[in-house]
Formats: structure tokens, C-alpha cells, sequence
């Protein structure tokens, strides 16, 4: 493997997996004030109130939005992957099949989408827990988890939504991987460049 071709990987490995997984964890464990520990106190917040409320329609109702939207983008990546290992069988010429099937490019896009689409199906799973145990009686909720029901409920919502985020975010950086394709520099500028957008925009 060429030097050029490692630096790339390693640069998207830190990129996407690398920087994710730091901000998204370690700011929460070390109490770093960042847009994300803030977003997860008004969520807190949010839980906090309806619980007192007895909103829980409410709760319902906004957590089916993002239950249809993590299922939309999920079913996307589904179709993306048939389409990556069905290009040559629905009209890709040989060239344009092997130019696209062969060498690191394609194995990163799937591996990608894969732990995308895993991501998705996690941040339903905790998405989905909360409508069933939004309305469950709070004492024995907190006997069994050992924590608030608030404390409990927003800890499912923010694994959920950082799961969320991370399956979001890796469609986009496995559509910066055919960006390789046409020049690898500019393939690294690029991963470069989004992960900065994320953090500047997003995330700080």
C-alpha cells in the first residue's frame, strides 16, 4: 500500500471515527462545556417538565418524527450498499464497474454506509424505548435503572441522538469518499474541510 493511500485512510479514520467518538464522549465524561453539553442539559430540561407535566403525548409525537426520519436515512444506506455491489449488473460497463469495484475507495464507502446504517438502527432502538417507557410508573422505573426517570429517559435520548448524528454524518463523508475517485488530494482536502464544517458550525 503507498504511503499517499495510508496518510488518506488515516486521515479519514481520524476524520470521522476519531472526531466523532472524542466529541461526542469525552466532552460529556469530562464536563467540557460545548454546544453538545448544552443541547443534552435543555434535553434533560425537556424530560424534566413533561414528566412533571404528564406530557407524554407530546414526547410521543416528537420522538415519531425522529423515529420516520432515522428510518428514512436508514432505508436510504440499505439502498445505497444494493446499488454499490449491483452497479455492474444493472448497465455499469466493465471499465466503469472495475474502476469502481476494485481498490480502497469502494471498501471504504461500504464499511462506511454499513457502520452507518448500524448506527441508525441503534439510535431507533433507543428512540423507541423511550415511547414505551415514557408513561411507565416512575417509581419502579427508577428501582430497576438505578437513576431518575429523568436522569434515565434523557440518558436514552442523547445516546440515541449522538448514534443518530454519527449515522447521519457517516453518509455524508461516504459520499466524500468518491471525491478518491477523481484525486486523492482532493479527496483529503475535502474530509479535511467537513469534519471542520462540523465542528465549527455544529458542534463548538
Amino acid at each position: 500500500m503507498e504511503i499517499i493511500k495510508v496518510t488518506a485512510l488515516v486521515i479519514f479514520a481520524v476524520s470521522y471515527w476519531g472526531y466523532h467518538y472524542a466529541y461526542l464522549w469525552f466532552p460529556g465524561r469530562r464536563g467540557l462545556d460545548t454546544k453538545r453539553s448544552r443541547v443534552d442539559r435543555a434535553v434533560c430540561s425537556w424530560f424534566r417538565s413533561a414528566l412533571e407535566e404528564r406530557s407524554h403525548l407530546l414526547v410521543v409525537h416528537q420522538l415519531r418524527n425522529i423515529i420516520m426520519a432515522v428510518t428514512f436515512l436508514a432505508t436510504t444506506v440499505v439502498v445505497l450498499l444494493g446499488f454499490l455491489f449491483g452497479f455492474p449488473a444493472i448497465g455499469g460497463g466493465e471499465t466503469t464497474a472495475t474502476l469502481l469495484l476494485e481498490g480502497y475507495p469502494f471498501w471504504l464507502i461500504v464499511i462506511t454506509l454499513i457502520f452507518s446504517f448500524f448506527n441508525l438502527l441503534l439510535s431507533l432502538r433507543h428512540f423507541i424505548r423511550i415511547t414505551f417507557l415514557i408513561k411507565a410508573d416512575i417509581e419502579p422505573l427508577e428501582a430497576i435503572t438505578g437513576a431518575s426517570a429523568e436522569d434515565y429517559l434523557s440518558g436514552l435520548f442523547i445516546r440515541g441522538n449522538a448514534q443518530y448524528t454519527i449515522g447521519r454524518r457517516g453518509m455524508v463523508y461516504a459520499m466524500v469518499v468518491f471525491i478518491w475517485y477523481l484525486n486523492i488530494w482532493a479527496f483529503m482536502f475535502s474530509t479535511v474541510m467537513v469534519t471542520l464544517i462540523f465542528a465549527v458550525h455544529n458542534d463548538l
